[in-house]
């Protein structure tokens, strides 16, 4: 280990502690706060024995060595399960559990197997080489184990975007970022573990990525810091159950969870509320509202959000986020003829209508209309002001 990187990987360790420090000291802490509360618990041991393992010191500690194989088994399920928290898709919190199996199973192998399999030679400790076979299972078990749950938790984040479209009239200030660099870095160590195993290369990742961890979890609201995020999604089970109601699936489980709806929405109910958001929509232009959110709009309506979801879905046959876009595309088209318009840019008049962005006008009308505003514009025979 060369000065450089052991300074590095000093500094590794005092940042996990820090973050560590950081987050239990975090009022009204969330359970995937918890989640990644003890997943950096762990993580601080995982990276001092990941040290003694690259730089071979372990090799002089009979009572830590070996003890670094299980760690490898719970940065997946604990990747997993902060994901699913931290995106509101939980269901069962105790079967959860479960993912820590494999781990509490390799513990207690080695509980058994290191006092037996250790050797000794000129001063320094290994494995037997009738154990030989058992490190390979391992350290093929947590290969598998990591590609796994990277998988699985990239699945959970295409499941948490579709989420946020169903809530959200507007999405562009909506960053998944620390997510997906959360699990982008997790899934770049284990392509560094299948494809070059060397201890040294691993503790030099391992050691980047918690650097890299820290700077973008510190820079996301509300990860670190006591600040509330500016964007909170409904969790997606109450979404669900809402669904079923609606359906008449209904068990007495399911209702006693949704507690603002004590019988199943009928039909006619679920009509009355879609005939009273159009009028609203109308009326009111709650579109214009660039911030505009299915919570926001359940409140003027009066009813819960997970039920204004599910009327939507059902009777528009869209999302909220098409929804919105669709009103707010229309009342662009309308406000494009309008004699004094003339004197404003399409930008301009996009703003007007709740779009926040060019990017999200442009995506959202090409989609509506098969055809960009400019070529929309055109084809109307309208010129508008040119952009500044």
């Amino acid at each position: 280990m060369t000065s450089i990187w052991h300074i590095i990987y000093i500094g590794g360790i005092f940042m996990t502690a820090f973050l560590f420090i950081l987050l239990i000291s975090k009022s009204k802490k969330n359970t995937a706060d918890k989640i990644l509360s003890v997943w950096l618990f762990f993580a601080f041991f995982d990276l001092i024995l990941i040290g003694l393992y690259g730089s071979r010191q372990i090799q002089k500690m009979p009572a830590l060595f070996g003890w670094e194989m299980p760690f490898p088994f719970l940065h997946g399920p604990f990747l997993y399960l902060y994901i699913l928290f931290v995106s509101g898709q939980q269901r069962h919190k105790w079967l959860y559990l479960l993912h820590f199996v494999p781990a509490v199973t390799v513990t207690m192998i080695l509980a058994f197997v290191l006092p037996v399999a250790i050797v000794e030679y000129k001063e320094k400790y290994y494995f037997a080489r009738e154990y030989d076979t058992l490190i390979m299972v391992l350290v093929a078990g947590f290969m598998i184990s990591g590609v796994t749950y990277i998988i699985l938790s990239f699945l959970l984040l295409r499941k948490h975007r579709q989420n946020i479209i169903g809530q959200f009239s507007n999405t562009e200030k909506i960053t998944l970022n620390w997510m997906r660099y959360l699990i982008s870095g997790m899934g770049a160590i284990w392509i560094v573990v299948i494809f070059d195993p060397n201890p040294a290369v691993f503790f030099v990742v391992i050691t980047l990525f918690i650097f890299f961890f820290g700077y973008f979890g510190i820079q996301q609201v509300g990860i670190f810091s006591h600040t509330r995020p500016t964007h909170e999604v409904l969790p997606l089970n109450e979404l669900e159950t809402a669904g079923k109601i609606l359906q008449g699936d209904v068990t007495p489980e399911l209702v006693e969870k949704v507690k603002y709806e004590k019988t199943r929405l009928e039909e006619s109910e679920a009509s009355h509320i879609h005939t009273k958001l159009n009028t609203i929509m109308n009326e009111q232009k709650c579109y214009q509202d660039p911030q505009l959110t299915l919570g926001d709009l359940a409140k003027i309506l009066d009813v819960h959000p997970v039920i204004l979801s599910q009327v939507i879905n059902s009777k528009e046959e869209k999302s909220f986020y098409d929804f919105v876009n669709n009103y707010r595309v229309e009342a662009f088209k309308e406000l494009l003829v309008r004699p004094e318009s003339r004197q404003y840019t399409i930008l301009s008049l996009a703003f007007e209508c709740g779009f926040n962005s060019k990017t999200s006008f442009n995506r959202n009308f090409k989609k509506i209309t098969q055809m960009s505003p400019s070529a929309y514009a055109k084809k109307q025979q309208i010129t508008l002001k040119a952009e500044g």
